[in-house]
C-alpha cells in the first residue's frame, strides 16, 4: 500500500471509525521538525502531514503524534522521534530516519524491552492499525521476534 492509497482509504473510511484527524501541518512546521531532528522528512511523511498532522482514536487513547508535540518533546535521540503512542505512553512507536539512505524505520518496544524494527512503510503501519486496532500494532513486535 502506498501513502496515496492510505490517504484515500482514510478519506473514504473516516466516518466509520472513531478517529479524529488533526488539521494538516504547514510547510514551516515540517521544516521546524526537520531542523530539530537534523534530517529531511521522507516524502511519505510529508504527504501524510500535508493530509493530516496526526490523528487520535478513542481506542485506548491511541494517537499519531502531531509535529508540535514532537518538537516540544526534547528527550529524543538524533534522527529519531516519538511517532505514535497509546494510553499515555503505555506503548509507543518511534521513527528513526536514516539520513544516509533517505529511508526510515518504525520501531516498537519488543517483549524484552529492546526496540524492534517493524516496517519501513508509514502506510503499512497506519493500515495495520486500521485493520486491527492498537493490539494489531502491539502484537506486531511479538510476531517478528517469535
Amino acid at each position: 500500500m502506498t501513502i496515496q492509497q492510505l490517504i484515500a482509504t482514510l478519506k473514504a473510511d473516516l466516518p466509520q471509525t472513531d478517529m479524529t484527524l488533526y488539521p494538516s501541518a504547514s510547510a514551516q512546521l515540517m521544516q521546524q521538525l526537520e531542523a530539530a531532528l537534523g534530517v529531511v522528512l521522507p516524502s511519505d511523511f510529508r504527504e501524510f502531514y500535508v493530509f493530516c498532522n496526526g490523528f487520535e482514536s478513542a481506542e485506548f487513547l491511541f494517537h499519531v503524534t502531531p509535529i508540535e508535540e514532537v518538537i516540544h518533546f526534547k528527550d529524543y535521540r538524533p534522527h529519531q522521534f516519538l511517532f505514535a503512542e497509546y494510553g499515555a505512553c503505555v506503548d509507543f512507536w518511534m521513527v528513526k530516519i536514516l539520513p544516509e539512505s533517505s529511508g526510515y524505520r518504525i520501531l516498537s518496544q519488543g517483549p524484552d524491552g529492546e526496540m524492534v524494527f517493524l516496517t519501513d512503510s508509514l502506510a503499512l503501519f497506519i493500515y495495520r492499525f486500521l485493520q486491527g486496532g492498537v493490539f494489531k500494532l502491539i502484537d506486531w513486535a511479538s510476531e517478528l521476534t517469535d
